[in-house]
This record gives C-alpha cells, structure tokens and sequence, in this order.
C-alpha cells in the first residue's frame, strides 16, 4: 500500500514539473575568481596589526563561486538567490619585524607560513523593480562568512589561528540592460552594509554574452571589502579584488 501511495505522489509531482516550468524561472551560474587580498588583521584584538602583504605574503589565488536564482510571478513574495564564494589564499615569506599573533610571537627574519580563510554564503530575498528593457532588483542579503587566518613559524615550528564567524544584514541591488543586437548584457551589483566598526561591501561588474538555449558566458571585476571590529577576539580590514570569469544559465 505504501509503495502505492509513494508511486502515486511521485506521479502527482512529475505531472507538475511543465506547469511548474512555466512559472518558475531563475539562473544557474558558476565560474571561478582570481582575487587578491590585501590589508591588516590583529588577534587578539588590540594586539599587533599584521600586514597580509608585507609580513605574509599571501599570494594570488583562483576559486570557485556559485549563485542559483529562482524567479516567479507572484507579486508579493520575494524571488530568492543563493550564492557562495570559497575565497582562500596562502603564501610564505621571511618577516622584517617581530609581532604576535595569539599566543606566539614572531621574531623577524623567521620564515613563516600562513593560511586564510573567507568563505561566503548568502541568501538573497529580492524584487525586480524594473523590468522594462532593463532590470532593476532591490532587496536584502544574509551573509555568513566562515574565516580563519593561521600562521605558523617554518622556524621554530610554533603558531597560532584565529576563527571566526559573522552573519551580516546586506542592503542588495542589481542593474542589468542588454545591449541590442549584440547578444552582450552589462551588469553592477551590489550588496553591502556598515554598523558598530563592521563593513562590507562586495560589488561586481560584469559583461554577459548569451549564447543558445539560454547558455551564457561572463566576466568581469569584483571587488569585497571585510572589516570586523573584535569578532570572536579577532578584528580586520581586508581588501580582496580581482577578475572573474563563468557560465551561467537561464531557464
């Protein structure tokens, strides 16, 4: 009997999908940003300031984003987009001046290696506002972001790591407007926030071509900003930038 009933709602469900189809219409997107941090992290708090550029060399590195879009008819219920940006870099270097960094200090001319970390999710709810020729979105973002920052001595073999996490409130807009008889679209957006010693703001250019049955390509440049003031005893001004590049989808 249960075998029945489970057939029969698979059935309901696949009856569906074509109307489903006609209703519900979003984007899939993934591609891969070369991005370069720069700027300070202190841990503990109110400790030393430590230069990502010139006490630990963290390189230029490439990786992966992923947004997902779903788009629907309904006037008061907002359309969703989910996203993740994996945002990792690491780099060797020999240091000039002695600093701390949780418990260990760091003598100058040691070699260290350090490892960050600045993953993002988010969930997007948003409207589009204008939708005449051009698209105008306005809404608002949950952003997590899951970061670490390690540095280890190749010296002595000592170090330490600072965790932590945050969930921000992000203001959210985006700008689409399709050139004519050219298949190429220009997009900015945008998502950003500041409170209580706490920024950010990530914003992105971005020049779409679409090619057939709704497969497109795009680039482009996008620049984030982090600061956190004394979250989980760690506090940073962290600039990341650089070019991207993707596939995206529309159905």
């Amino acid at each position: 009997m249960q075998k029945k009933i489970l057939s029969l709602a698979a059935a309901l469900v696949l009856a569906q999908i074509p109307a489903l189809s006609d209703i519900l219409g979003g984007e899939v997107a993934i591609g891969a940003w070369r991005h370069d941090p720069s700027g300070w992290i202190e841990y503990p708090t109110g400790s030393n300031r430590i230069d990502l550029d010139d006490d630990l060399a963290l390189s230029t590195d490439t990786e992966l984003y992923a947004r997902l879009k779903l788009e629907h008819p309904l006037p008061l219920l907002p359309n969703i987009m989910l996203a993740y940006t994996k945002n990792r870099n690491d780099g060797t270097g020999t240091i000039s001046r002695s600093f701390t960094f949780g418990d260990v200090t760091f003598n100058a001319s040691e070699r260290v290696y350090t490892k960050t970390q600045l993953d993002s999710y988010d969930l997007t709810l948003y409207y589009e506002i204008v939708d005449i020729g051009f698209d105008l979105d306005l809404g608002l973002t949950a952003r997590y972001i899951d970061g670490y920052a390690e540095i280890t001595s190749l010296t002595t073999g000592q170090g330490d790591k600072a965790d932590f996490e945050v969930v921000l409130p992000l203001i959210y807009a985006n700008v689409n407007v399709p050139l004519p008889l050219t298949g190429l679209e220009v997009g900015l957006s945008g998502s950003g926030i500041t409170y209580d010693g706490n920024t950010l703001y990530d914003i992105q250019a971005t020049v779409r071509y679409h090619l057939a049955m709704g497969l497109g390509l795009e680039g482009g440049y996008r620049a984030q900003k982090i600061k956190i003031d004394d979250v989980d005893d760690t506090s940073a001004d962290i600039d990341i930038d650089g070019l991207f590049f993707g596939v995206s989808w529309d159905f």
